[in-house]
């Protein structure tokens, strides 16, 4: 049974290797061998690749980067300033790790919302900076509204941050600046004689309201009050008219049958006051440079504290430290003197860019760092807290209606022309008067 069994069973040859088919058929040993190894190793990586994509795919996607989207001027009056905000944003974003989307804020209506509509479809949009512009601060603020997305409006215009829930207007207006000044001069001098000088301009009227309306809050008085044109030169009568040897005159009007002068003022008799304590000069550091000579030639004026709003800060006041030195103003940045983050902030903006940084310009860095470590869903919770945020020009703070709530500081003019905080002075303020 075995034996037939075994019989009928029919033995197979082993199988050749390839080894030995690649003889059989004429190849050389040495070419089987490297036909293998390459067989092998093909094998071997598709192995390899297959593993690495199932890793790949066990691993969750990658975040894109945050994006920001930067409503400012690319044409039009203000395309230099807008393209100098560019350029500080695209470094600030750059060393977050974000990304910029910049959209013309001088576009037609219809352009612009199509173009930050567009801009604000991309889910990986985290906010709004810009526009400077109030006229274009409603557009930016209803479509952030619809898109959820928090836009930093960078107007100074109390009122456009109450458009929408979602924004927040970034800067200090005129009157804000002017209301802080008054109070803070009352606190040092409660007693002080003031003053006021303004342009006859929307920023000069606004500055000098809100400057008496505070300071008059206080339950004092302004006893000089004088107003001039736009790009005025000669000084003289603006100081007479302050101390109250002349009255301004509106068109068409006459006192004692004598009409206005080309300075739109009639001369009254001599002086009624023999001096002021405290002067406001509400303006920007180009006017503020060509009134200083004719102040301190002024005997009445040479023992008064000088007072100015943010629009001090800028090249033409360095051409006159010596006859402002002294001088108080109030801003939210304080430059390289401030010390700390602001001071790393200069040196790294003067290296990049071979000049100083303006203070809306530090702004604008602190607003798109902020935006580029937050989510959308972070960046609005931390906009409406009561803590805010911290930058290199201070504390960032919002009411309910998204209005700044920023505590600008005062800075002394030096005698060459530049301004330190008082903090950084001798003594924290100014001698009494």
């Amino acid at each position: 049974m075995c034996a037939c069994a075994w019989s009928h069973r029919r033995l197979r040859p082993a199988p050749k290797t390839s080894l030995e088919v690649g003889c059989a058929r004429g190849y050389s040993g040495r070419f089987v061998i490297s036909f293998v190894k390459r067989v092998s190793a093909a094998m071997m990586c598709v192995a390899l690749m297959a593993l690495c994509s199932a890793v790949v795919h066990a691993q969750p996607a990658l975040q894109s980067p945050a994006q920001i989207v930067a409503v400012l001027p690319q044409s039009g009056a203000l395309v230099g300033v807008g393209e100098q905000l560019v350029e500080v944003m695209m470094w600030a974003a750059a060393d977050a790790g974000a990304s910029l989307i910049v959209v013309d804020s001088e576009l037609a209506n219809d352009a612009l919302v199509e173009a930050l509509s567009r801009a604000l479809s991309d889910e990986g949009v985290v906010g709004i900076v810009g526009p400077l512009r109030a006229s274009r601060a409603g557009l930016v603020a209803a479509l952030s509204s619809q898109a959820r997305v928090p836009a930093l409006l960078l107007s100074g215009v109390e009122g456009v941050e109450e458009r929408s829930h979602w924004a927040f207007r970034a800067r200090l207006s005129v009157g804000e600046q002017a209301s802080f000044a008054a109070s803070w001069a009352y606190e040092q001098w409660p007693q002080a004689r003031v003053g006021v000088m303004a342009p006859l301009t929307e920023y000069g009227d606004e500055a000098a309201r809100a400057f008496v309306s505070a300071w008059s809050k206080e339950g004092a008085r302004v006893v000089g009050l004088a107003r001039y044109r736009s790009g005025e030169t000669q000084f003289t009568p603006v100081v007479e008219t302050l101390l109250g040897a002349r009255v301004r005159l509106e068109r068409g009007r006459e006192v004692a049958g004598r009409r206005a002068d080309r300075w739109g003022t009639v001369r009254v008799g001599a002086q009624r006051l023999d001096g002021l304590d405290v002067l406001l000069l509400a303006d920007f550091d180009d006017a503020i440079a060509r009134q200083a000579p004719f102040i301190v030639r002024e005997k009445a004026l040479q023992q008064t504290q000088l007072l100015g709003l943010s629009g001090w800060g800028g090249q033409r006041l360095q051409q006159s430290g010596e006859e402002l030195a002294g001088a108080v103003f109030f801003d939210t940045f304080g430059g390289i003197a401030q010390g700390g983050a602001a001071e790393a902030f200069v040196l790294a903006f003067e290296t990049r860019f071979v000049r100083e940084p303006t203070t809306v310009e530090a702004e604008v860095f602190d607003l798109v760092g902020f935006l580029a470590s937050s989510g959308r869903g972070d960046a609005i919770r931390t906009l409406r807290s009561s803590q805010g945020f911290e930058g290199v020009t201070g504390r960032w703070r919002f009411d309910r209606r998204g209005a700044p709530l920023r505590v600008p500081q005062a800075l002394r003019v030096t005698e060459d022309g530049r301004w330190i905080p008082l903090n950084s002075w001798s003594a924290e303020t100014p001698d009494a008067l």
